[in-house]
């Protein structure tokens, strides 16, 4: 569908064909004309009514502020550069929008993706045209978790483009476009706005994503008039609801099974779609498992929820029956092993990205739409197709077995961190302690290569706390500035940010600044252990010569020792190094404390590391000092 939304709203199909291609695509005929009806304003050429739009007299930036305005945002992400300057100009009559800083383009991105999946409605951000290069990692982040975006910049003069001159080279949308889901040279600045308006739909779309918009310099400070568009005019809903008749049959299948398991994804949460998710999985006692997500998509400590894939084997000590039937809402691709010898698991696919159905395995039944009005079809059809007796006969055994399991694994973890202690710190203490302290709805943004270890205390659902984290994106740099975007979008609730000591230190000493300037409370926790243990365990774990030898190339990062604190006072942000489990709980109080009174703090927690290679220090020793023939 995100496909066809873009090629309808640039003319290059008619609505024919358009709901030709959604037929197409497994979507209904009511779905098909729900997002056409949603998306035909949109459409060049298309009218709308005389309230939904108003004239604007002013400079382009005048009419990208004003367009801006009508989507509701109260933050622009900006970087510095000179390209910016018909922005700030057109914002000082137009208080309305906060300027929010950040040192490096990247970082921008960054925050406005937290500040997006927060609020699950786009973010804006802004900067100068040669910062593209810096912000494309964070880019195709949000493009793999479909945040929606619309970032802008300038673009050189139209005098000069083409000519190779200062800050500039030839098709820079080229490189833009494989992260984003839209990106646009604007030529025209009396239509501005119109492109705004449509960087922002089509970001909002789902499958969501960021879009991309670059306008010469010369025409943001050009005079013109231009029409905006009314929010009213953007905010169109899309009722995506599946086939009929598949649900019917997904439902028999559904029935039919004696070891269902489901999994879910990101787009349970892109739906808003984990309270009909979990009528759905309480009426069929489905077990659940979490697939690599934004939010926790299932609450964790629900009597059904599993884990992750590889806590599935556990599960099955205690119900022996070998999953007959895996049910994938809204994740990127089957996880396997979970049958028993020579048994195969049927699969039902759903997803509000027909792109997604069946590209990495077989399925026995497709659901395309609306996450909430599939969960919620399968849960009508179900009740219609049998009795509460027969119900209660097929799912009493798995609904006992695996809510005793559940409580029995969330007990064993908490009762391991309450008990682990040593210096350095078990990770396992840490996460312990932070729990013990933080208000029950805070926010936990987490980048860690292996996220659920350090997450798997905490109580995530609906009305408790909040994990904002990465899909499968992963490219490091990214979490200190999302912590920013989601304490802004959050003021009120208390924010960590989950950090390795490697992550960090791509580039993200930036948001720090950020944080500083605008007195954004956040606890920045660093996981210290002076390594990137994945990377480690990845490489060392093969066994190839480096693994044979024990040697360490690439991941130890304990010479030079870097003092996170340090960082983050010459930001004058306060902060604590711990290094035993004995410093733990005052250093988190006085960070708590600090962050009550306005202000970020850093705590550097050192780190016990585990795994393979857990004791090699070594690294591929050089000094360039020692090799020079003159001491200069």
């Amino acid at each position: 569908m995100r496909e066809l939304v873009k090629d309808l709203i640039n003319a290059k199909i008619s609505r024919r064909s358009f709901l030709s291609g959604m037929a197409a695509a497994s979507y209904s005929v009511s779905a098909a004309k729900s997002a056409l009806a949603a998306v035909e304003p949109f459409v060049p050429g298309s009218t709308l009514p005389a309230e939904f739009v108003r004239t604007v007299k002013g400079t382009g930036g005048d009419l990208i502020a004003e367009q801006m305005l009508e989507t509701g945002t109260p933050y622009l992400f900006c970087s510095n550069g000179s390209g910016i300057g018909p922005i700030v100009d057109a914002l000082v009559s137009r208080p309305q929008i906060q300027l929010i800083q950040a040192t490096q383009e990247g970082q921008v991105v960054a925050m406005a993706d937290g500040f997006a999946k927060a609020t699950g409605k786009p973010a804006f951000g802004f900067y100068s045209r040669v910062g593209l290069p810096h912000s494309t990692s964070n880019m195709y982040n949000s493009m793999k978790d479909r945040t929606p975006l619309v970032i802008m910049s300038d673009h050189a003069e139209t005098t000069r483009e083409g000519t190779d001159s200062h800050e500039d080279i030839d098709n820079w949308e080229e490189a833009a476009r494989f992260y984003t889901k839209w990106c646009w040279t604007a030529n025209q600045p009396d239509r501005l706005a119109e492109w705004v308006r449509k960087a922002y739909k089509v970001a909002s779309v789902l499958p969501g994503g960021p879009t991309y918009l670059r306008t010469p310099r010369d025409l943001l400070y050009k005079e013109v008039t231009g029409t905006v568009y009314s929010g009213e005019a953007m905010h169109v809903p899309m009722s995506l609801r599946p086939d009929t008749s598949e649900v019917e049959r997904a439902a028999k299948i559904l029935l039919s099974a004696n070891s269902p398991l489901m999994e879910v994804g990101p787009e349970v949460g892109h739906c808003n779609a984990r309270a009909a998710i979990v009528e759905l999985c309480e009426l069929l006692a489905i077990p659940v498992i979490q697939f690599r997500s934004i939010t926790c998509d299932f609450p964790n400590t629900h009597p059904l929820w599993v884990g992750e894939d590889d806590q599935v084997s556990g599960y099955l000590q205690q119900y022996t029956k070998p999953i007959d039937l895996y049910l994938n809402f809204g994740a990127r691709q089957r996880r396997n092993g979970y049958a028993g010898k020579g048994n195969a698991i049927r699969e039902i696919h759903a997803s509000v990205d027909e792109n997604t159905i069946g590209r990495n395995a077989p399925y026995v039944s497709a659901l395309v739409g609306n996450l909430t009005e599939i969960a919620k079809d399968l849960v009508a059809a179900v009740k219609s197709m049998s009795t509460p007796e027969q119900l209660k006969t097929l799912t009493e055994e798995r609904r006992r077995i695996c809510a005793g399991h559940t409580k029995a694994v969330m007990e064993a973890r908490m009762e391991a961190g309450r008990l682990s202690k040593g210096s350095p710190v078990p990770w396992a203490r840490l996460v312990y302690e932070i729990r013990q302290q933080l208000e029950k709805d805070a926010i936990v943004v987490v980048e860690q290569g292996t996220e659920y270890k350090s997450l798997g205390m905490f109580p995530f659902a609906d009305d408790a706390m909040l994990k904002i984290g990465r899909t499968e994106g992963r490219a490091l740099g990214w979490g200190v500035g999302a912590s920013v975007g989601v304490k802004l979008a959050f003021p009120n609730r208390q924010v960590v940010s989950f950090q390795g000591d490697g992550g960090f230190l791509f580039g993200q000493t930036d948001s720090l600044w950020t944080m500083s300037r605008y007195d954004i409370p956040v606890m920045t926790v660093i996981f210290n252990n002076h390594t990137y243990e994945e990377t480690r365990w990845n490489i060392m774990g093969e066994m190839g010569p480096a693994g044979k030898a024990n040697r360490d190339y690439v991941s130890y990062l304990g010479n030079p020792d870097v003092d996170f604190t340090k960082l983050a006072a010459a930001y004058n942000i306060p902060g604590a190094v711990v290094t035993n489990t004995d410093q733990l709980k005052d250093a988190i109080r006085k960070g708590l404390r600090t962050l009550a009174e306005g202000r970020p703090f850093m705590l550097d927690v050192h780190i016990r590391r585990i795994g393979i290679g857990a004791e090699v220090t070594n690294y591929q020793k050089f000094s360039l000092a020692q090799i020079r023939e003159r001491k200069v």
